[in-house]
């Protein structure tokens, strides 16, 4: 059995956290002993114990869990089949007892990797995901992700959002010394520190290197210490290093950088330049541009094995195109498109924000909504009379910070016409529901006038009467 399983904490006293953290989930779960509340979203680095928080969160609340991982289960159906039913039913406990979610007997969801969920309208696990929430589900729902960033700022600002950190080294030699305790193996206090400074403040590998090193030992020296360097330690600037300045194989270590092949690749390409020119520089280019054509298949296949090859060819592809190595020392770059990306943040959150209030309103996808409907409603607002443009913004509840995104300066106009005017946006819902019972009351009118017996009329005698 592996001792992260074997050893992973019961209850919040055993997890290894700070103590504004533990607070604040148990804060978080005491609110929903009083009634449903928000999702939690527990974020950070892989392997510092967040799915194991959350499960030791249950068994301190006595609640029941299930435990579910999104990069599996991505597509809206499964995600509305498994999270959505559970989220909404009432649960029976391992025993057969009925647990009533008035009388405070929940059942936490935990879904894991939810920043590797499909965003896609086609599978929208995503927005699957979001519409569960607004419904406000009657059992607590954990979310875990190590790039919350990466989800929606809608689904964000559903959640009540508590961040991790790496562990300290002392920390991890503690739990390293408790297992050794339990397992009953000695073990050099220098041994445990330095399985810990290899781990970079991940307790899982940790434990995982202590155990691989323990197996069948009572004794752990430094002589038994045979640990290779971690992700953490393998720094990108050092794999660029050897990629382009020496003849050294660099797809084992790029497999063990903390990197995605879809970041990796942007590394390479934005330092290739300072290395290599002429044909080097084409051929590694060349070498490139086949790592991107794997990638784009893993993207729209979802079949993960191909990154394998596309990694190969941008370490040791790349590597292997040059004839020359170019001599002294080369200061590499980080990519300038994340520099973009991350001063164009703001901007591209408020983008989707308003895409999203457009598909919503206008009962459009998200991709038509951005190509078809929102140049043109950019125009309107920009050249309409004031009155129609406020019309338009109130309808699509655009707020301040979107119009100035949209139409710049004309954006204080439209808002002082809409507050002067006090114009507001009619629920359509309401109109719907209020439609219906109208509806409903005149064919009830028409049915008790049908019912009543006919009166007869008498024919006025005219002229035309005659005739006819």
């Amino acid at each position: 059995m592996l001792w992260t399983e074997k050893y992973r904490p019961k209850t919040l006293n055993e997890v290894v956290a700070s103590k504004e953290v533990i607070s604040k989930v148990l804060d978080w779960a005491k609110k929903w002993q009083n009634g449903p509340w928000k999702p939690l979203l527990l974020a950070g680095p892989p392997g510092i114990g967040k799915t194991s928080l959350a499960i030791a969160l249950a068994n301190t609340m006595k609640w029941e869990f299930v435990e579910m991982n999104a990069s599996d289960q991505r597509n809206w159906q499964i995600i509305n089949k498994i999270v959505g039913l559970g989220a909404f039913n009432e649960t029976i406990s391992d025993e057969g007892e009925f647990l009533s979610s008035k009388s405070g007997k929940l059942k936490l969801i935990v879904l894991d990797e939810v920043d590797n969920i499909h965003k896609k309208e086609d599978v929208g696990g995503e927005s699957a995901l979001i519409k569960i929430i607004k419904r406000k589900p009657r059992q607590p729902l954990i979310l875990i992700a190590n790039e919350p960033y990466q989800l929606s700022p809608e689904l964000r600002k559903l959640c009540e959002f508590i961040e991790l950190k790496r562990l300290t080294k002392t920390q991890i030699v503690k739990v390293l010394q408790e297992i050794c305790k339990k397992e009953g193996i000695k073990c050099e206090k220098d041994v445990l520190e330095e399985i810990a400074e290899n781990a970079g403040g991940d307790l899982r590998a940790a434990i995982n290197d202590l155990q691989a090193i323990a197996e069948g030992k009572s004794e752990i020296t430094a002589e038994d210490l045979v640990v290779s360097k971690r992700t953490q330690e393998m720094d990108v600037f050092k794999l660029l290093q050897k990629i382009f300045k020496t003849n050294y194989s660099a797809y084992a270590d790029a497999l063990l950088l903390d990197e995605s092949p879809e970041d990796l690749i942007q590394w390479v390409e934005e330092n290739i330049s300072l290395e290599y020119s002429g044909e080097d520089l084409f051929k590694g280019y060349l070498a490139l541009s086949r790592a991107d054509l794997f990638i784009g298949r893993v993207k729209r296949r979802q079949f993960y094995r191909l990154w394998k090859y596309a990694t190969y060819l941008m370490t040791n592809g790349v590597q292997q195109m040059r004839k020359e190595t170019k001599p002294g020392f080369t200061k590499y770059r980080r990519p300038q498109t994340w520099q973009f990306l991350f001063q164009t943040k703001q901007k591209r959150e408020l983008r989707d924000g308003i895409l999203q209030k457009i598909s919503t309103y206008s009962h459009l996808s998200t991709r038509k909504a951005k190509f078809e409907m929102l140049p043109i409603l950019t125009l309107l607002l920009k050249n309409l009379e004031i009155e129609k443009s406020a019309k338009i913004a109130v309808f699509y509840q655009l707020t301040r910070e979107e119009l100035e995104f949209l139409v710049g300066d004309r954006a204080e106009e439209i808002v002082e016409f809409i507050e002067e005017n006090r114009l507001h946006r009619v629920d359509e819902s309401w109109i719907s529901a209020e439609a219906s019972e109208r509806l409903k009351f005149v064919e009830k009118e028409e049915k008790v006038e049908e019912s009543r017996p006919k009166e007869k009329k008498v024919k006025d005698l005219t002229l035309d009467s005659f005739f006819s």
